[in-house]
């Protein structure tokens, strides 16, 4: 924990790799968190498995990479923090423009998280 789910259009494997870095540094950084306690997970959305202000696939104007943090709480600075850096991440890794990254933290409190089946706190 925490961990970092990406669903954008499945790019080529070098978009991802610099993504992965780029947003491990960032969330590390705005956290104060290590690096070996953060994992980053992609779903594609292709053409036809996406759509924006009612119109789908390739008809939609815009692709919107979205992000969800899931992390224990923390604090609105913090995470506006670590959203600034994700952003800039993402739109350094894509190409694409800041106003197409969307990100959203989904607050897990510690004894809801377990790994290898034991509380982590």
């Amino acid at each position: 924990m925490p961990f970092i789910e990406v669903t954008d259009a499945g790019p080529a494997h070098e978009i991802r790799e610099l993504a992965t870095r780029t947003m491990t540094d960032g969330l590390c950084q705005a956290f104060s968190i290590k690096p070996e306690i953060v994992t980053c997970y992609y779903n594609s959305a292709g053409n036809y498995s996406y759509g924006h202000a009612g119109k789908h696939g390739k008809d939609a104007e815009t692709f919107r990479i979205f992000i969800k943090v899931h992390a224990f709480p923390r604090s609105a600075a913090a995470k506006g923090r670590a959203a600034g850096l994700i952003t800039e991440a993402v739109t350094r890794a894509y190409g694409i423009k800041p106003r197409n990254v969307i990100i959203y933290f989904m607050d897990r409190a510690p004894e809801d998280a377990f790994h290898a089946g034991l509380p982590s706190i």
